[in-house]
């Protein structure tokens, strides 16, 4: 990895010259002259071809978001799609769409939708189990086994949500499904061995995971992106089964509870618990898949679940993450015709895994922690560009550039 000082250098000359946006078009006053409650039209925002990861290396390729606010009456837009073309020099070869319609079909209801082809030259891979151990002399690149904790993924998704508020409340019903291709290259570029080769399931190198699920989502936050305030809580149940044209059977459970805190006019103290649990026959890597109703990741470790840990460093049948973040807007003005907002952030982040499932009692025992602070960058309603840096015990000063918070 690039020295630290050096990468940060890097990053923030990326971040203060790697975004662009197009302000939303039609914000004109309503009859009267009442302003609109916000923005209005067709919107554009994305960042060109370069940033970096401290996980997957130096990226290039482009993100760009849509926006349609309608007249500006439909929070937090009417719909967005978010097509993305994205390589990295550690082997990531992505094109995908995701699409979200809050306010689209009729009665209340709201889709979102992903479709994809995700590509990973080399996915880490460290074995089964909270202890488990990295020996950098086994993956020397100039060795017999230059990936040895890592296997190659390629990975075809059409998924889709549909969510419904239950009556006049904060509640929403959730129901989903998916079609999911996965072909596994056990030891990438045939070169050496490989740990994954040495403990997982090759027999199947390639295999789909057609799955339902369904759930319910308890959402009182007052704005959906950088919310100040207010509760974010879901309970997920995925079934992947044969009957469903799956080569593979097995149930995933998860458990999300997000907490916001206003703690001032500028300071939101933010707070994430994630729990998930998975029975019966899963392949190893659907084990580092993490579900939500927005946008699914992976884990344990990395930008998305414990930053300042490598990617995917805890692999296991449960999962706990835990993060605290918090955050100062510190400065709010306009540039380019369009409201540009700063926010600062300090975060601790904390996980575990267990081979063989959830265990209650060990919920708050051998934990691996990460911490560090933040930039996020507003432009608009919706987009924000975040370069978060973090630290752990088992890497320096990992650096994350991307879109959105956390969570």
């Amino acid at each position: 990895m690039p020295r630290a000082g050096a990468t940060l250098a890097a990053t923030l000359a990326v971040l203060s010259t790697g975004a662009f946006a197009t302000p939303a078009l039609g914000q004109e006053p309503r009859a009267g002259g009442t302003p609109p409650a916000g923005p209005t039209g067709l919107e554009l925002a994305g960042v060109p071809a370069v940033n970096f990861d401290a996980d997957e290396g130096f990226g290039y390729g482009a993100a760009v978001e849509l926006y349609q606010y309608g007249e500006g009456t439909r929070a937090p837009y009417v719909w967005t799609a978010q097509p993305k073309i994205f390589l990295t020099t550690g082997g990531r070869r992505d094109v995908t769409l995701f699409f979200d319609a809050p306010g689209v079909l009729p009665d209340g209801w709201r889709l979102d939708a992903f479709l994809g082809i995700e590509k990973r030259v080399t996915t880490p891979f460290y074995g089964l189990g909270n202890e488990t151990l990295h020996d950098e002399s086994l993956e020397d690149p100039n060795g017999p086994n230059p990936h040895f904790y890592a296997f190659g993924r390629l990975r075809r998704s059409a998924t889709f949500n549909l969510q419904r508020s239950v009556g006049d409340t904060s509640l929403r019903a959730l129901f989903g499904a998916g079609l999911v291709s996965t072909d596994i290259d056990p030891v990438p570029d045939d070169l050496g061995s490989t740990l994954y080769a040495e403990q997982a399931d090759t027999s199947a190198s390639t295999y789909w995971t057609s799955f339902v699920r369904g759930g319910l989502v308890w959402d009182t936050r007052d704005r959906e992106t950088a919310p100040r305030r207010g509760t974010w809580t879901e309970v997920l149940v995925q079934r992947v089964d044969e009957r469903l044209g799956a080569d593979v059977a097995f149930t995933r459970w998860s458990f999300i509870d997000r907490r916001y805190f206003s703690l001032g006019e500028r300071l939101v103290l933010a707070h994430r618990y994630l729990l998930q649990g998975v029975t019966g026959d899963a392949p190893v890597d659907q084990l580092q898949r993490v579900e939500t109703s927005f946008k699914d990741t992976e884990g344990l470790g990395g930008s998305r679940t414990v930053r300042g840990l490598p990617k995917n460093r805890f692999t296991g049948r449960g999962m706990l993450v835990w993060n605290t973040e918090l955050r100062w807007r510190v400065a709010d003005f306009r540039a380019v015709g369009r409201p540009i907002h700063v926010t600062l952030s300090a975060f601790l982040d904390q996980g575990r895994v267990w081979s063989g499932g959830v265990r209650a009692g060990e919920l708050l025992r051998d934990l691996h922690r990460g911490f560090g602070g933040g930039v996020h960058v507003g432009m608009g309603e919706n987009f924000v560009v975040t370069l978060d840096a973090a630290t752990s015990r088992e890497a320096g000063l990992p650096i994350y550039i991307g879109l959105g918070y956390l969570f």
